[in-house]
């Protein structure tokens, strides 16, 4: 059915960006793959995220902000956009005395006991406390941007006889700006996937937080390291098995892609200060997860094969706030 909408959209428009096809594929209200597939509470389905492999990473994240919230007076306030089947929520919440747990998330139909789940940033007000996130910016539409002959071009698909192909377009003046704030030069040949959601988004956010602490994790890499990707860093997830394809499936699997930090910390910096990006490992350590207990083989996994590549990013909006721990 989903392919079937994003056709006709396709032969209205003549193509889509792919941007565009991300969006429909992964947040379409009725078929989208967030809205309609990765909806049960349960751990794994087709990846695992930090929260789901271990509750000693909410426990962690916990203690940090119990510091946090100590040292500089920020009241336990804590905003969660994207905040999925609620593992880190549910954590958060059993370690602290929470006075408000917000999630932001675009499947309303979630439950999560003792947060209120809201659709849209417009329901949230001003608030001092703490924005937290795990594996968001990855989720966002991006684009496929590839240089040939000296030149940048758009990945864009069309249609022919109900199939889906690629096809490249001229990069336009949108995308020139975003690779100007970026800083790094895309190779000869080689692909990158632009996330172009982040300003407005990060505005929109900073505008929420009068005061207090932003701390997100992902993965990804310095734009140095994305800029040399022949073939991107584009990739699929169902049944725990990488894929390349997003045509298959179309509302079924996950569509992602690796974020660049140097591109993240520059956008955050509009907003926020004192940004930071540090490894995963680094962060966990430092706010104390050997104190928590749990399975050694999964916090060994947080620490090591995941905290090589995933990173912790913390910032700061308003009042004097000296270095958080971590």
């Amino acid at each position: 059915m989903l392919k079937e909408i994003i056709v006709e959209e396709i032969r209205r428009k003549g193509f889509i960006t792919f941007d565009r096809f991300v969006e429909l594929s992964l947040y379409h209200p009725g078929f989208g793959y967030y809205t309609s597939k990765r909806v049960k509470p349960v751990p794994g389905e087709d990846f695992i995220t930090s929260p789901e492999l271990s509750s000693a990473f909410g426990r962690t994240v916990a203690l940090w902000i119990e510091e946090a919230s100590m040292r500089f007076g920020i009241p336990l306030n804590i905003l969660e956009p994207g905040g999925g089947k609620g593992f880190l929520a549910k954590e958060i919440m059993a370690s602290l005395n929470v006075e408000n747990y917000t999630v932001l998330e675009r499947n309303l139909n979630v439950e999560i006991p003792g947060a209120n789940v809201i659709g849209s940033l417009d329901e949230v007000k001003p608030f001092r406390g703490f924005i937290i996130s795990n594996e968001l910016f990855d989720a966002f539409p991006f684009k496929r941007i590839k240089k040939l002959e000296g030149k940048l071009f758009e990945v864009v698909v069309k249609e022919s006889g109900g199939k889906l192909f690629e096809d490249l377009i001229p990069a336009g003046e949108n995308v020139h700006s975003h690779f100007e704030l970026i800083g790094c030069e895309l190779e000869e040949g080689c692909e990158y996937s632009l996330f172009t959601g982040y300003d407005s988004f990060l505005k929109k956010l900073g505008e929420k937080l009068a005061e207090g602490v932003f701390l997100t994790f992902d993965y990804g890499w310095e734009c140095r390291e994305l800029m040399n990707r022949k073939g991107g860093t584009l990739r699929t997830f169902r049944g725990h098995r990488v894929g390349d394809n997003p045509y298959e499936d179309i509302g079924k699997v996950d569509i992602t892609s690796d974020v660049d930090f140097t591109y993240l910390k520059t956008v955050m910096k509009r907003y926020f200060r004192s940004v930071e990006v540090i490894p995963q490992s680094k962060f966990l350590l430092n706010a104390g997860i050997d104190k928590i207990g749990g399975e050694v083989p999964e916090i060994l996994t947080l620490i090591v094969e995941m905290g090589r590549r995933f990173k912790a990013v913390t910032a700061f909006k308003g009042g004097k706030f000296e270095k958080v721990r971590g």
